[in-house]
């Protein structure tokens, strides 16, 4: 018989190719522009056993902090070809101690008191100095060929590879393979574990995203800003107009020299649905005392209540001038948490200062009253400020 037909032929759907970048809609500004890294390598991904990439300014900006990475990738040994296209196979293979080496110095920088601080700081990071690359998600699916004799062949989608940690962070672009892989390494990194990922089946297309767990929770991490429970996620890509079949959940673990990776199981969509937190009344209260503590640390603004008359055009006794200010997060409040109620706190602030008006009202205040209310799944906040 002919080889052609004694072939044992395997088609994988690279779940890469259906990615969908994941941009949570709160009513934020976008990210921060930074200067691009220089490449020294084609701008396609290297395909399995070409050389590692190479980067002549392979600087990196957080914050204030220009971290330095090493100009040359881990050189990966992994056998194969499935390690650049298959999810399962591409975590053990990237998350090894020799690339975790290479992106180390980002991760010390982006590493926060705890896990929680860590893993914002990293969905942080991701929002300002990566974009989602649709370039890339346009391309097919890649489809590979096992023949009996275990040669493997890619005979479509042969560009469409997973790529490493430190090509995403070079080349400052990917999609959620590539992130999901870039979002754990950088955590295992930092000395945390276990962590997991998902590969997800949607109605329409697949998708992946990394997670952790906190305290019994799963957050997951996707490409931006908020982490979210599993029942916020899930109402995320309803909103998108699709919906989580189910999903394969992975648990990773740093080894010798790869990493370990174990399936967990299988979770339906409904599933999801187990670990989904709402936020009520009482922590509204709490996020609104905490900024108003927050503005007070950074500006000295005291908290008075009486400030609240100015939404009935009144300035209270002993003011000569007062402000009201308001805004509204879309979906915010579904997607927030308590575990990450000092993050949102912070992270609330420096959003309202951000608008340089309000900014100024804040310089010309010594007072302050804040009201956070829930309205179905968005958060809406009223700033009263007053000088005196």
């Amino acid at each position: 018989m002919r080889r052609s037909l004694a072939a044992l032929i395997i088609a994988f759907m690279v779940i890469i190719a259906g990615c969908l970048s994941v941009t949570p809609e709160t009513g934020t500004p976008g990210g921060t522009a930074y200067p691009s890294t220089t490449s020294t390598t084609p701008p396609s991904t290297p395909t399995p056993g070409s050389s590692p990439a190479t980067w002549t300014n392979p600087l990196v900006k957080w914050e204030n902090a220009t971290v330095s990475l090493p100009s040359q990738d881990a050189e990966l040994n992994c056998p194969g070809i499935l390690w650049r296209y298959i999810l399962r196979d591409a975590l053990p293979c990237m998350l090894s101690r020799e690339e975790l080496e290479v992106i180390s110095p980002l991760a010390e920088e982006l590493k926060g008191e705890d896990l929680t601080q860590s893993a914002w700081n990293v969905l942080a990071w991701e929002g300002e100095w990566l974009s989602y690359d649709w370039e890339k998600a346009k391309q097919p699916f890649a489809k590979v060929i096992i023949y009996p004799d275990g040669r493997q062949e890619v005979v479509e989608g042969q560009n469409n590879t997973i790529q490493t940690p430190y090509e995403t962070i070079m080349k400052r672009t990917g999609v959620c393979t590539d992130y999901t892989v870039l979002t754990d390494a950088l955590l295992l990194a930092m000395n945390y574990s276990p962590l997991y990922a998902m590969a997800i089946n949607l109605t329409d297309l697949g998708h992946a995203t990394a997670l952790v767990k906190i305290n019994g929770w799963y957050f997951a991490l996707d490409q931006h800003l908020p982490p979210m429970d599993l029942g916020a996620y899930y109402r995320y890509w309803e909103r998108q107009g699709s919906r989580i079949i189910n999903a394969t959940l992975y648990e990773i673990t740093p080894g010798e020299e790869k990493a370990t990776v174990k399936v967990l199981g299988v979770v339906t969509g409904e599933e999801f649905l187990n670990q989904d937190y709402t936020m009520g009344d009482a922590d509204a209260r709490n996020l609104a005392v905490s900024m108003m503590n927050s503005l007070y640390s950074r500006f000295g603004l005291k908290a008075d209540e009486s400030l609240k008359s100015l939404s009935d055009g009144k300035l209270p006794k002993g003011y000569k001038a007062g402000w009201t200010w308001g805004v509204t997060y879309y979906n915010l409040a579904d997607y927030y948490h308590p575990f990450f109620h000092e993050q949102y706190t912070e992270w609330l602030v420096s959003q309202m200062l951000s608008d340089t008006e309000f900014a100024g009202y804040v310089q010309k205040s010594d007072a302050v009253w804040i009201e956070v209310r829930v309205e179905g799944e968005d958060l809406i906040l009223t700033i009263y400020l007053g000088s005196s």
